[in-house]
């Protein structure tokens, strides 16, 4: 019976657990943004500096990040904030999506991910006054409570050991105006809303991906592809990490994916309180 229990209790876990990452912070990595940069830097013909990013990931995860920025939320917002810029597509979207009024702030741990976003922006021709970029931590975010109408971010949380998620969620919470809205894009384990046969895939989806990905077993692969970078996402419960916030009420939820594997959209408002 104990065998039978063990047995049932393993499968039910298929595709529902939440893998640590393999690295100590996400300062201890920052370096490897560097290194890809400075590797790619030849490739000047290209217009993203982080080619095999933007090519491979960036094909990806682009459906998501565009459905993502549909609805109303964007037009109310006057005070914009864009957490893990990254190389710059999802920042481009919300300069097409925005109107001049309305001023958006780009923030990345990495500076060399800030210089990649602004160069992203300028090749386009979207650069304005109203784009501000500032190098900080989502962690420790440099604005008072209060100044943002909306947070977007678009695949950072998944990247995040588990103190840090927590850390950076509270800090989303704190400079969020009460009745503002967050954005939030992760891979994800919450299948909510699916029919059977597409739970049965993507729980046997996200545990392939989570077998790959546990201590760091991918790294050499994820190397070869991106330069020397190898921190990546991997399937989180984010929406059991927003409930244990005192401020915040899921608005709604949309899926999406990531080639094979699920990703969810979150809306969150700020309450009250």
């Amino acid at each position: 019976m104990n065998l039978w229990s063990s047995l049932t209790d393993r499968l039910r876990r298929i595709g529902r657990r939440q893998v640590p990452v393999w690295f100590e912070s996400s300062a201890s990595v920052i370096d490897e943004f560097q290194t890809i940069g400075k590797k790619l830097r030849i490739l000047k013909i290209i217009p993203n500096p982080f080619p095999f990013y933007d090519w491979i990931m960036g094909f990806y995860e682009r459906p998501s990040n565009r459905e993502a920025l549909r609805g109303p939320m964007l037009e109310r917002a006057r005070k914009i904030l864009d957490v893990g810029a990254g190389t710059g597509y999802l920042l481009s979207r919300l300069v097409r999506a925005t109107g001049e009024e309305q001023e958006i702030v780009a923030v990345d741990l990495s500076r060399q991910m800030l210089m990649n976003s602004r160069s992203y922006l300028s090749k386009h021709g979207q650069l304005t006054e109203r784009i501000v970029f500032k190098q900080a931590d989502c962690q420790s975010l440099p604005w008072e409570e209060n100044t943002f109408d909306l947070y977007v971010s678009s695949y950072l949380f998944d990247l995040l050991p588990e103190q840090e998620l927590r850390n950076a969620l509270k800090e989303m919470e704190r400079v969020l105006v009460p009745d503002g809205y967050a954005i939030l894009i992760t891979m994800t384990t919450e299948l909510n809303g699916l029919p059977l046969y597409k739970k049965i895939f993507y729980r046997i989806m996200n545990e392939i991906y989570c077998i790959g990905y546990q201590n760091g077993r991918w790294n050499p692969i994820w190397r070869f592809l991106f330069a020397g970078y190898a921190p990546h996402c991997r399937p989180i419960t984010l929406g059991s990490y927003l409930r244990e916030l005192d401020n915040m009420a899921m608005a709604y939820t949309k899926l999406s994916r990531v080639s094979l594997f699920p990703v969810r959209i979150y809306y969150v408002r700020k309450t009250h309180g």
